[in-house]
């Protein structure tokens, strides 16, 4: 998701720190129909201009008038040619880290980002990540948050993940056809956010989200769904 759980959070409350476990629910690969379970940690964690944020981590510097800007690591999970029926034959995906550079702007319950990421495997590619938010305090233990959000990639970005090349298309025996794409917006998603707070310290989150591949990425041979759901449920330590 383009906003993190864990974010939620920080717009509810000031704490220095949230820790927390979770279970996230999404897709084996980006265009696929088969779903995994995964652990997912919950972390929140800012401390001058250090922060950690999920998986995420980097530094933040404050600009004025709700803007900040920073720098920025964080990791992009891999495929195997098993995930799905249409990848067969395909070249697997390795996990990669992100290294890349971001804007965030706050003002009251509304926050918005832009974040521009360099895969550091060779060849992956670069994508540019938008996406904005409102954060409403139904009543003093529950937060609702609602965002909205879209991706763009460049060529080696789409290419890796939705292009297939004469040597897959080859090797999947006739299950798959060539197909070279250039760079362009890859998706667009919305999604929602409940946290319930159950005293000072311990809360409840579960987040619910749609996302939709557009575009060519939409029409690669290997996409068996264009739309998929995202959710998370888990539990927070705020410290």
């Amino acid at each position: 998701m383009l906003f993190s759980v864990s974010a939620a959070f920080a717009a509810s409350a000031h704490a220095s720190g949230t820790l927390g476990l979770g279970v996230n629910v999404s897709p084996k690969y980006e265009g696929g129909s088969e779903y995994r379970v995964l652990p997912l940690p919950i972390l929140k964690y800012e401390k001058g201009y250090f922060f950690v944020d999920d998986l995420s981590t980097g530094v933040r510097f404050p600009l004025g008038a709700g803007f900040s800007t920073g720098l920025m690591a964080t990791v992009a999970f891999g495929r195997d040619e098993g995930d799905g029926d249409r990848l067969a034959g395909s070249d697997d995906i390795s996990t990669t880290a992100l290294l890349g550079g971001f804007v965030d702007w706050q003002h009251g319950p509304w926050s918005a980002s832009v974040k521009v990421l360099q895969a550091t495997h060779s060849g992956y590619g670069l994508t540019v990540r938008a996406g904005g938010a409102y954060t409403a305090a139904l009543t003093q233990k529950d937060v609702l948050r609602v965002g909205i959000g879209t991706a763009w990639g460049n060529n080696g970005h789409m290419n890796t993940y939705f292009g297939v090349t004469d040597a897959e298309a080859m090797r999947s025996n006739g299950n798959l056809t060539p197909y070279a794409i250039s760079h362009g917006f890859k998706s667009v998603e919305a999604n929602v956010a409940w946290i319930r707070h159950l005293n000072k310290n311990w809360s409840t989150v579960a987040s619910l989200g749609v996302k939709s591949l557009v575009g060519d990425a939409a029409d690669s041979p290997i996409v068996e769904k264009r739309t998929s759901v995202l959710s998370t449920v888990g539990v927070t330590y705020k410290f």
